[in-house]
């Protein structure tokens, strides 16, 4: 079967989605498909290249309005689509999934759309454009597809409220690639630790985008609430990952004297990901809004105990194997982390279902499978 699949972004580009795309398509591409990526050429590399058995063509992009590369030429896909059996675009927010739409009213290909959740910047005109963007363009885009995928229950819901009937929208979750980590799972961490002044402490992950969607400052506002609040000396925080709110993470983190209390190392490889993960204590995601991080399913692979934002979507896939906190509430998300991280046995169980969840959900080897039963439906 030849798929093409359109996408804002891909790697080297980090992000939730692009490793999901990513990943699928390798795992595709691995099961005998023919599989095309369609991207943004962000950052700039070479025009058309094979990686993985995925054909990847990167296109130029005029801009990125609040973040979303526009690319005129996803408007213009006719000879990428030429033969193709299955169009799957990526992220309702983007303007690659309005290309789709627009090549499905064009070309009548079969085209899905993975949706990857609803969004809220937490800045007041980002988020009054979101308002708007779904009651006009989200809603006829939607309503273009032959199918719509969301990674959880409640986002499906979310979907169908806009009038799109329940069999055309499917439940697929997001997963992860175990044997991506196997190499370095054995690695000595001390390394690590030492460079980025570890030692002695309980040590509290993130790692995600730098913005306060993800809900950064509002975890400052806890270090603060933890450092100066209840006294403690004894948690360090790391923060890995870029975005261009990072300068202001750190002024933040001067202003409520707590720099030597967090670290910013910045977007880092896969062997000091791992590193990261496995030398830690607990990972922390406080974000605004969700599909279904990536970022959690890596923590809880590696025995982590989560916490995170109690969104609809993050209660359907993680209600019972991480602790859920409010959105934007600081002074809960301070005393859920200290509290746990002082509650050894608590941490343990939580390690353990969380482990056991995502080995026995949540790989790809499993997920690839229902898109494929997906994509024999749209072309039957």
């Amino acid at each position: 079967m030849k798929i093409v699949q359109v996408t804002p972004y891909y790697p080297p580009h980090t992000g939730g989605i692009e490793r999901y795309v990513h990943n699928l398509s390798r795992a595709l591409a691995d099961r005998g498909h023919d599989v095309t990526v369609l991207t943004a050429n962000i950052p700039k590399g070479s025009p058309v290249e094979t990686e993985n058995g995925v054909v990847i063509e990167r296109r130029p992009c005029l801009g990125r309005p609040f973040n979303d590369p526009f690319v005129p030429s996803f408007f213009r896909l006719g000879e990428s689509l030429a033969g193709a059996d299955v169009l799957h675009a990526h992220n309702a927010y983007s303007c690659a999934a309005v290309s789709a739409g627009v090549a499905r009213r064009r070309c009548g290909i079969p085209t899905v759309l993975t949706h990857h959740g609803q969004h809220m910047f937490g800045h007041p005109l980002k988020d009054l454009f979101v308002t708007l963007y779904r009651g006009t363009i989200e809603y006829g885009l939607v309503h273009r597809m032959d199918r719509v995928v969301t990674l959880s229950p409640s986002d499906a819901d979310y979907v169908s409220a806009f009038g799109v009937g329940k069999e055309r929208i499917s439940v697929i979750p997001n997963a992860i690639c175990p044997e991506d980590f196997l190499p370095y799972i054995g690695q000595d961490t001390t390394g690590f630790v030492e460079a980025h002044r570890l030692e002695g402490k309980k040590r509290v992950l993130f790692v995600g985008q730098i913005s306060t969607r993800k809900g950064v400052d509002v975890l400052l506002r806890a270090v603060d609430q933890i450092v100066h609040g209840q006294g403690r000396d004894d948690l360090v925080f790391l923060f890995i990952g870029d975005g261009d709110y990072r300068e202001r993470a750190r002024e933040l983190a001067r202003g409520y004297r707590v720099e030597g209390h967090v670290r910013f190392p910045g977007k880092v490889g896969l062997r000091d990901l791992v590193a990261a993960y496995r030398s830690s204590d607990m990972y922390v995601l406080p974000s605004l809004s969700e599909g279904m991080p990536t970022v959690i399913l890596e923590a809880m692979f590696f025995g982590l105990p989560v916490i995170t934002t109690d969104l609809p979507c993050l209660r359907d896939n993680f209600g019972d194997h991480a602790v859920l906190v409010p959105a934007r509430d600081e002074r809960a998300l301070a005393g859920t982390i200290t509290g746990l991280l002082d509650d050894a046995a608590r941490c343990r169980r939580l390690s353990e279902r969380g482990r056991e969840l995502v080995r026995s959900n949540y790989t790809w080897d499993n997920v690839v499978l229902a898109y494929e039963r997906l994509y024999e439906q749209m072309t039957n």
